[in-house]
């Protein structure tokens, strides 16, 4: 998303937050990796705020090619698998002929 908002590094004010980061990270064997926590939380918190139908809305981009696969990773998970298998599976059902699933009988 060039010229978003979001071409900069993502800050925010982190007060107690931040406290406990520190103190984590002096008690925490080797450390710890706070910019990591960061992502970590940031990609749970970001799925978390979609619904079924931002999901969806998502899913029919990425496969448009609009949304790269990794910034769908990043909002879907493994639900990007399961919802391409889903489609897959859709897709073929619809190319069946279903003709011969039901028949025509007189009354039995």
């Amino acid at each position: 998303m060039s010229g978003s908002k979001y071409d900069e590094t993502i800050q925010f004010r982190a007060g107690a937050e931040k406290e406990a980061a520190e103190l984590l990270d002096q008690i925490h064997i080797g450390g710890v990796n706070v910019s990591e926590l960061a992502r970590t939380g940031l990609v749970e918190m970001l799925r978390r705020a979609l619904d079924e139908q931002d999901e969806i809305w998502v899913y029919e981009r990425y496969s448009r090619g609009d949304i790269d696969e990794d910034v769908a990773r990043v909002l879907l998970g493994e639900k990007i698998d399961h919802m391409t298998a889903e489609s897959g599976a859709f897709e073929s059902a619809m190319e069946r002929d279903t003709s011969t699933f039901l028949t025509e009988t007189d009354g039995e």
